[in-house]
């Protein structure tokens, strides 16, 4: 198994700031695409929004994970341990 391969792991990540939480969920499908859970909402609550996003290669996934973060330390979220 090459090094790039090792590298392709599923994540899940979680940022929450005073009321409010979001997570991100990275893991591949059963064909072989990597799928970017996005889940948002109010702490505490049962409610909140999804979204999913496919993408092709595990690179453009991490991409696009980047720029989330780079969102949520922007928007005043810290990260948490899940």
């Amino acid at each position: 198994m090459s090094n790039d391969i090792a590298a392709e792991e599923p994540l899940r990540l979680r940022w929450e700031k005073e009321t409010r939480y979001y997570e991100i969920h990275l893991q591949q499908d059963l064909w072989g695409s990597w799928v970017l859970t996005r889940i948002w909402g109010r702490r505490g609550s049962p409610m909140g929004q999804v979204r999913r996003a496919p993408f092709e290669c595990y690179a453009e996934a991490m991409k696009q994970l980047t720029a989330v973060q780079s969102q949520r330390k922007r928007r005043g979220y810290e990260p948490v341990m899940i």
